[in-house]
């Protein structure tokens, strides 16, 4: 049995992966194979097996081949972290379809097919999935696309949770603030760009405006482990929602 981490390659989900070395990681990338390869490394060395395997989960059958090989690495599959996700981010009316499309059809489609693929697996081993969101979902921060897609994300997780749980099946989402990577680096350049409105008073009431990846695999981590924390979307915001 294993864990698949979608998206992986880097950043918060290669830090993901490496702190469930201990269950065996599928590590799943889109384009970056040295980065995925080098997640697999770290998983290996820090005591965990692991193989990379390239699929673009915004695609229905590459979401599906995921899976499958996935369980074919590893005699099975008993959880799936969907942390794969973009952002294109852009003033509403200069926001093109093709945009539009590519951040839903990754941040929430993509997780969305990938569950779909994996469900069989997850009701025979009593497994689990956790969505990686996004305080984007339930703050509106970054833009539309994103904030949607990670909004999809929650009431995905709150559905799947009622249909699946009764087989056994645990569903959570983690909903992140700021994160230490370079995704948020290219989400605060924007949102500074174009003097967001409220994006000043959008803050932490912590010392540090931002978490290390290390603070979001921590509560995935807790989300696998924990035997009855079913249907939650938990942040890890420093308290941006207070």
């Amino acid at each position: 049995m294993a864990v698949l981490v979608t998206g992986s390659s880097r950043g918060v989900g290669r830090e993901i992966a490496v702190e469930l070395a201990d269950r065996g990681v599928v590590v799943n990338y889109r384009e970056d194979e040295r980065g995925a390869a080098e997640t697999a490394d770290a998983v290996r060395a820090a005591g965990g097996d692991a193989v990379t395997v390239r699929a673009d989960v915004s695609d229905a059958g590459d979401a599906e081949r995921l899976v499958a090989e996935a369980t074919d690495a590893f005699d099975g599959l008993d959880a799936v972290v969907n942390n794969a996700g973009i952002v294109r981010p852009h003033r509403l009316e200069e926001t093109t379809d093709e945009a539009w499309d590519s951040v839903i059809d990754t941040n929430l489609s993509g997780a969305f097919r990938v569950t779909r693929a994996a469900a069989p697996h997850l009701r025979e081993a009593g497994g689990d999935v956790v969505f990686v969101s996004s305080v984007g979902g339930t703050l509106g921060t970054v833009d539309a696309g994103y904030a949607a897609s990670k909004a999809g994300l929650h009431g995905l997780t709150r559905a799947l949770a009622r249909e699946l749980g009764p087989d056994g099946v645990q569903i959570n989402a983690v909903a992140p603030g700021p994160v230490e990577t370079e995704m948020n680096d290219e989400i605060v350049a924007y949102l500074e760009s174009i003097e967001f409105r409220g994006h000043e008073n959008v803050d932490t009431h912590l010392p540090e405006y931002a978490c290390e990846p290390s603070a979001v695999a921590d509560t995935v981590a807790y989300l696998l482990d924990n035997e009855y924390v079913h249907g939650e979307v938990l942040s890890v915001d420093g308290g941006m929602g207070l």
